[in-house]
């Protein structure tokens, strides 16, 4: 019971007595029925809210995929049916403890209005980690005509909540060469921009950096010419992440699993952001993605949708489903595991000896609370190892991104 409702009961059983006492001083007998009437009102507006309550529905908005970090503005939408009029109600919603709410989403809070029939509440929730959430039931909270008992329903509506991994930001991506993976580029196919190579000269458009100028041609042409690069489009590249069963290790956001997805995130966004295609290989599925395709945004979606609900409960191997992809020759493989597992080691070196490039980045799980294993290193192959201290949420993912490469090259 409130304070509020404790004063209200306190001032009814003070009046009651006060007449009751009067009525016997005075021997009054209409006092005598009035300090009855008011002994009982408690207990007849108690009967009423029973037996003339409301049902309550209510609806949840939000945008069902957000992603890590984002602020979310959730929606209840509250109606009454039958019952007497509520003049007080109160609602909170049941959330995860991944997503925290800044304004009391938990609480017990009024709405943001209400008619008696029919009102809203807007609170706000910030994921702390990607990952798929249900958020549900609300309760709403009532009281009696007289405001003395309150009065609880769970409503049962339950809506899902997908979180995307966000990348770390990404730096200026207009490097020439080799491109961001340091992998050779795609044959025959070049995009004009500010690469490092040199294309040509043109004619000066609004909007052009002066220095980019070719002095030379303006002063022979008397019209302003500027220089003309290219670069080429990155290379595909097929990111493969392990999620055998027993390799999450750590706790909270802090875990094997999380870096590795963070990082295939990182790798995902800047290779489609350079042109390259991505192939995504776990024990879940394959998704692929081409910028070149009839609609990459979806494939860019797919591909974080996937990352999102990436759980390690696979009782297969990595090494299987790569197998199982039937991946061409020639393949740059970004391999992301926590585990030294002896028959995916077999398949990397089979892999490098026909000529694929073979990166592969170990996540030690024994700096995670995790047993000492062996990483898959294979010869010709690079390793890169990943440990908890390098932590993409600390320092705005300064080390981590570091052992990515620039601009999150593997």
């Amino acid at each position: 019971m409130s304070r509020t409702a404790n004063i209200k009961s306190t001032a009814i059983a003070v009046s009651a007595m006060f007449l009751f006492v009067v009525a016997v001083l005075l021997d009054l007998q209409y006092l005598y029925l009035m300090s009855a009437s008011l002994a009982v009102l408690p207990l007849a507006s108690y009967l009423l809210a029973v037996r003339m309550t409301s049902r309550f529905q209510v609806q949840r908005e939000h945008p069902k995929t957000t992603q890590e970090g984002r602020r979310l503005p959730i929606r209840l939408r509250v109606t009454a049916e039958g019952g007497i009029s509520q003049v007080s109600l109160r609602v909170a919603d049941t959330l995860p403890p991944e997503l925290p709410s800044a304004d009391g989403g938990q609480e017990d809070c009024p709405l943001d209005h209400w008619d008696g029939r029919s009102g809203e509440r807007v609170y706000w929730v910030e994921p702390t980690r990607r990952g798929v959430y249900r958020i549900g039931p609300a309760r709403a909270v009532t009281t009696d005509p007289l405001g003395l008992f309150s009065f609880g329903a769970s409503l049962d509506a339950t809506t899902e909540l997908v979180v995307h991994p966000t990348p770390l930001p990404s730096r200026d991506l207009g490097t020439g060469g080799e491109g961001i993976f340091g992998v050779r580029e795609r044959d025959g196919k070049t995009r004009r921009g500010e690469g490092m190579d040199f294309h040509g000269v043109r004619e000066y458009r609004p909007g052009d950096a002066l220095r980019r100028v070719h002095w030379p041609t303006t002063a022979r042409t008397g019209q302003l010419a500027v220089v003309e690069f290219e670069r080429a489009y990155q290379q595909d590249v097929v990111i493969a992440l392990d999620i055998t069963r027993g390799t999450d290790h750590g706790q909270g956001r802090e875990t094997t699993l999380e870096y590795a997805i963070k990082a295939a995130a990182t790798l995902t966004d800047r290779t489609l952001r350079a042109g390259g295609g991505v192939t995504l290989v776990t024990q879940a599925g394959r998704v692929d993605v081409s910028p070149q395709g009839p609609d990459p945004e979806a494939g860019r979606f797919r591909v974080f949708d996937q990352l999102a609900r990436l759980r390690a409960d696979a009782e297969d191997g990595l090494a299987e489903a790569l197998q199982a992809a039937r991946l061409p020759g020639r393949t740059s493989l970004v391999v992301l595991t926590a585990w030294g597992d002896p028959r995916l080691t077999a398949n990397l070196t089979e892999r490098v000896r026909r000529g694929d490039t073979v990166r592969v980045l170990f996540f030690e799980p024994a700096s995670f609370g995790g047993p000492r294993v062996m990483s898959p290193a294979v010869a010709g192959g690079e390793l890169r190892v990943f440990r908890r201290e390098h932590s993409p949420w600390q320092a705005g993912g300064k080390d981590f991104e570091y052992l990515l490469g620039h601009d999150g090259q593997a």
